[in-house]
Formats: C-alpha cells, sequence, structure tokens
C-alpha cells in the first residue's frame, strides 16, 4: 500500500481519538458520561443509530453476499420501518418518560428485581460475546490487506476505541458516530462510481445492469412461502420485524441513543430517520455488490479471492487446485465474450443461455476449489467477505484505497464504541449501583462507569485475539444475536400482558433460552435427510443447513416467553 494511503488511514483513526476524547468536556457526570445530559439533537442520535448497525461486517459482508448470491438479503429489513413506527408508540414513550439509565430499568417497576436483572445479564453475555468477535471480523480482513499481523491489528482497534470510548462518553460516540457515517457514505459512494467507471466502453451502466439481472443478480423479493429460506418477503415482514424490533427497542446498545433525546418527539425522529433510509442504504450496498459481479466479468480476477497465505495444499491437492484455476481461466474468457455478444443481441435466447451456462460452470469451480480447500483446513472456508477487500488493493487509485479502508475502519469503531459504553451503563446501573447498600458520590460513579469500559475494552480485545482465527466469523455473531434478541423481546411484551406477572416472565424468559437453543440445534443435510441435533455454534460444515433459520428465532423466542409466562404468571413466587 503505498504512503498517501497510510497517512490517509492513519490521520483518520488519530483525528477519531482526538475528535472522540474532545466530548469528556460534557462528561463530567454520570449522565453526561452515558446519555449526554439527555440534549443532544435527534439527526444526530438518528445518524448514531444507524452507524451503530452498519457495522464493517455489513460494509464488506453485504457486498460480497450480492455478489455470490443476490440481492434478495435487503428483505431481511422489510419488517423494519413498521418496526419503527410500532416502537415510537410503545417503548420509546416509556423509556422517555421513566427517565431511565438503562432499558431493563423500566421492567423493576412491573416484574421486580429479578426480572431486571436477568434481562440485562442477557444483554451483557450476547453483546459482550458479540463485541470480541465483532471486533476480530474487521481486524481479520484489515490485517490480511494492510499486511499487519493480526494482534496488532486488534489491539490497534481495541485500545483506541476503549480509549475515546471512556474519556467521551456517549457524547464522544455519537460525535464520532456522525462523521464515521459520513465516510462510510462517500467511501460507498465513491467505490460504486468508480466501478462504474472501470467498465469496457462498449458496457454502459444499463448494460451493466441488465448483465446482471441475466445472472439473477438483481432478484430482490422471493414471495414464496418456506420457513427453511433464509430471505423471501415473509422472513423479512415478519421474523423481520420481530429481529427489528427486538434490536431497536430492547438492545441497549440502541436504547441508549434514544434516552440522550432532548424530547420525545425527537426521540422518535431519530428512529424514524432511521426506519426510512437504513433499506435505501442497504439496497445501494447490494447493488454495489452486484455492479461488482459485472466487473469482474470482464476484469481478471483469482478462482477464489481468500488470500493465497491462507491456502494450504498439499501435493496433490495443490495439483488439482492449478487445474481447476487454469479451466477456469478459459472459463472466465468465454463468459466475457458471450457477456459482450449477448450485449450486442440482447433479443438473442440462444446467447443468454450460453452466458448463463457459462456463468454456471464458472461457478461449479469455485464451489470445487473451496471443498479442495475446507478438505484440506478441516473447516468452513468461504472467500464472500474478501471479495471488496480485494477490488479494494486491486483497483482503487492511491489515495482513495486509504479512504475506503478508513471507511471499513469507520464502520468497525461506530459499533465497537457503542457497544462498550452500552456494556459499561448496564454493569454499573443494572448491578453495581442498584445492588450496593452503600451510597457513593456521583464522581465515584463516574470513574466506576470509566473502569467499567476499560474492563469491557480489555476483554473485547482478549476475546478478539482468541477468536481472530475463526472462519466463520459472520455465522457466529448472527447466531449469538438470535438466541437472546427474542426471549428478551418477549419479556417486554408482556408489560402489555396484564395477566404477566414477575415470576412468570423471569421463569417464561429462562425456559425461553433454552428453547431457543435446542430449535437453533436442529440441523439436517442441505440435500435433505434424517434431522440431527448439533450445537448450533459447532456447525462448520456447508454440508448441513438449520431448519430453522436464524432469522425465525427472534419471535419464536418471543412467542415461547409469553407462552411460559403466561403459565408461570398463575403460580405465586416463591
Amino acid at each position: 500500500m503505498h504512503t498517501i494511503d497510510w497517512l490517509v488511514l492513519a490521520g483518520f483513526f488519530v483525528y477519531t481519538l482526538w475528535d472522540g476524547i474532545k466530548a469528556h468536556r460534557k462528561s463530567k457526570d454520570v449522565e453526561g458520561l452515558l446519555l449526554g445530559n439527555r440534549n443532544l439533537a435527534w439527526w444526530a442520535i438518528g445518524i448514531s443509530v444507524m452507524a451503530t448497525q452498519a457495522s464493517a461486517i455489513t460494509f464488506i459482508g453485504t457486498t460480497g453476499q450480492a455478489f455470490m448470491h443476490d440481492m434478495r438479503f435487503i428483505q431481511v429489513y422489510l419488517g423494519l420501518p413498521l418496526a419503527m413506527i410500532v416502537l415510537s408508540l410503545t417503548l420509546i414513550p416509556l423509556y422517555y418518560y421513566s427517565k431511565a439509565y438503562t432499558a431493563y430499568e423500566v421492567l423493576e417497576e412491573r416484574f421486580g428485581l429479578r426480572v431486571r436483572l436477568s434481562t440485562s445479564l442477557m444483554f451483557l453475555l450476547s453483546r459482550g460475546a458479540a463485541l470480541g468477535i465483532g471486533m476480530a471480523a474487521p481486524a481479520y480482513v484489515l490485517s490480511l490487506i494492510l499486511d499487519l499481523p493480526l494482534w496488532l491489528t486488534i489491539m490497534v482497534i481495541g485500545i483506541g476505541t476503549t480509549f475515546y470510548t471512556m474519556f467521551g462518553g456517549i457524547n464522544g460516540v455519537i460525535r464520532t458516530d456522525v462523521k464515521q457515517m459520513l465516510l462510510v457514505v462517500v467511501g460507498l459512494i465513491f467505490a460504486f462510481f468508480w466501478i462504474i467507471k472501470k467498465l469496457p466502453e462498449s458496457v454502459s451502466f444499463s448494460e451493466a445492469l441488465h448483465l446482471a439481472g441475466a445472472l439473477g443478480k438483481l432478484e430482490t423479493i422471493d414471495l414464496s412461502f418456506d420457513l427453511r429460506e433464509k430471505y423471501n418477503i415473509w422472513s423479512g415482514l415478519i421474523a423481520g420485524f420481530f429481529l427489528m424490533f427486538a434490536y431497536f427497542g430492547t438492545d441497549h446498545a440502541q436504547v441508549q441513543r434514544y434516552l440522550t433525546a432532548r424530547s420525545l418527539s425527537d426521540a422518535r425522529g431519530s428512529i424514524i430517520m432511521s426506519a426510512f433510509a437504513k433499506i435505501p442504504m442497504q439496497f445501494f450496498i447490494l447493488l454495489l455488490g452486484a455492479c461488482l459481479y459485472v466487473f469482474y466479468i470482464f476484469q481478471d480476477r483469482p478462482l477464489l479471492f481468500i488470500p493465497a497465505e491462507t491456502k494450504i495444499y498439499t501435493n496433490e491437492c495443490l495439483a488439482k487446485s492449478r487445474e481447476l484455476e487454469s479451466n477456469f481461466a478459459i472459463t472466465h474468457q468465454k463468459r466475457e465474450e458471450a457477456a459482450l455478444n449477448w450485449l450486442k443481441d440482447r433479443d438473442n435466447e440462444n446467447q443468454r443461455e450460453q452466458l448463463i451456462a457459462l456463468d454456471k460452470e464458472a461457478q461449479i469451480l469455485r464451489h470445487k476449489e473451496i471443498s479442495l480447500l475446507e478438505s484440506q483446513s478441516e473447516s468452513s472456508r468461504n472467500d464472500t467477505n474478501y471479495v471488496f477487500p480485494y477490488f479494494i488493493i486491486t483497483e482503487l487509485p492511491v489515495g482513495f484505497i486509504g479512504l475506503i479502508l478508513a471507511a471499513i475502519l469507520a464502520a468497525a469503531l461506530s459499533s465497537i464504541d457503542s457497544m462498550l459504553n452500552s456494556l459499561a451503563a448496564a454493569s454499573v446501573m443494572d448491578w453495581y449501583k442498584r445492588l450496593e447498600k452503600k451510597t457513593r458520590k456521583e464522581e465515584e460513579y463516574l470513574w466506576l462507569t470509566r473502569k467499567a469500559t476499560i474492563g469491557w475494552g480489555l476483554f473485547a480485545t482478549f476475546s478478539a485475539l482468541a477468536f481472530g482465527q475463526t472462519e466463520s466469523i459472520i455465522e457466529v455473531i448472527n447466531q449469538i444475536s438470535s438466541y437472546f434478541f427474542g426471549p428478551i423481546l418477549g419479556v417486554f411484551l408482556l408489560l402489555w400482558i396484564p395477566r404477566a406477572n414477575g415470576n412468570g416472565a423471569f421463569w417464561g424468559l429462562i425456559f425461553s433460552i433454552f428453547g431457543v437453543l435446542l430449535i437453533g440445534s436442529l440441523f439436517e443435510p442441505c440435500g435433505g435427510g434424517e434431522m440431527f441435533f448439533q450445537f448450533p455454534l459447532g456447525n462448520s460444515s456447508l454440508e448441513y443447513q438449520a431448519v430453522v433459520p436464524y432469522l425465525w428465532l427472534n419471535p419464536i423466542g418471543a412467542g415461547l416467553v409469553i407462552l411460559f409466562s403466561l403459565i408461570f404468571s398463575g403460580k405465586k413466587n416463591p
């Protein structure tokens, strides 16, 4: 990487640290550190909400999702606008008028301390685990791009984020999130137009879209009702609604934003802004991935985007790999010729079928190479998350490589700092302050919160070092969230069920967690066959699939809480 790119990347990181630490002047007490004195602008809160969710995983993984498959992933977000509207009418007023410090504080008045602590614990466990894994994922990709040791990349991200979050608090988090989100958007737009610019002169943007459509990359809506299909309109509208309602309504990493608003209308405005900006943003990222697929029809590309140093072959397998690469090069050239021929005569069905056949042949060769690599590594391997980074390093001009890498780093920081601040808030306000009989001075709680931020930062950093070599980071982090989001949402839904009491809410939460884990552990062969139970996080083979996709675990978890709660609410507390 050129010196200019290093300067751009380093300059952004240093500026972020300075900008976040500068906010410490507004964090003189606990309310200032955790809630910004409840006086932050609605538009800044809304951008921060989006930035927290738009992690580096989204930035890299979503692009790769469209490249490798299609744009049906957008259906996950179809339930978002409705979820945000319902949230603004239900939980947002509850949070605002309670003047709570955490989302789980509002549960105590109705269901008692035990339920508040249980839901807070579920949040700490799920987000604490996801934090380390979420830090490892972008660090792993950046370490390969920058040719730096993985441990060094993790340490820089972890220590740097912890440092400015500890001093700047929520003011520093939101302040930096706004700039980071701006950089992400600028980076995405530049990458998109650079892809279009680098297409052959004979291929216009309109023709590129026709080509992507012919190869199935622009498929967005699947109307089939299949519970085993992860992405269709029903999973998006129903399961996606529960996922989004749970994430934005009960996860304190998001709820903490609403608690900083100046008024109820500002809190509502911030989430409505996110509701209607998120889908266009995700659509744009997916479209970028689809256009990138067309781009690599006309450009030289490797059979797999996985870096060469991560490929470990025996001599026998190396010979097979070279044969596959040779066959792919021939197929790749034929596909390019077929694409140009079809674009000259799009009414020619034979040309279109030839193009599709060659594209399928290229994909078959890619899957054979992946299977070969998996047989050597004895783990699931996937190059989805390497597509966009490969494009950045090999195609972008000097200076702009640093810009896009800074955008990836910005996406990582904007998610990590938010979780650090919210984990510290829940640790101190839900547990330490609530359970300690002695009343401390405000200054003591301020430093306790900062120490908690340091503690979670160190935990995340060392967890990332442990998870750094995990190849299925994305799947792991999605599963962790799905096991907890639904049950926690179910407890909040009980607020509108008069019969529910503290005993029912507590045992409903406990039994639903085990129920979701059991359902999520049910797998079957991809081609059909006898189902079996396997601990979900241990599933590393592409030959098996979950019987119930992770999206559906969210409504199932919420439903189980309500069911078990109604059963146990008829019994008195022990």
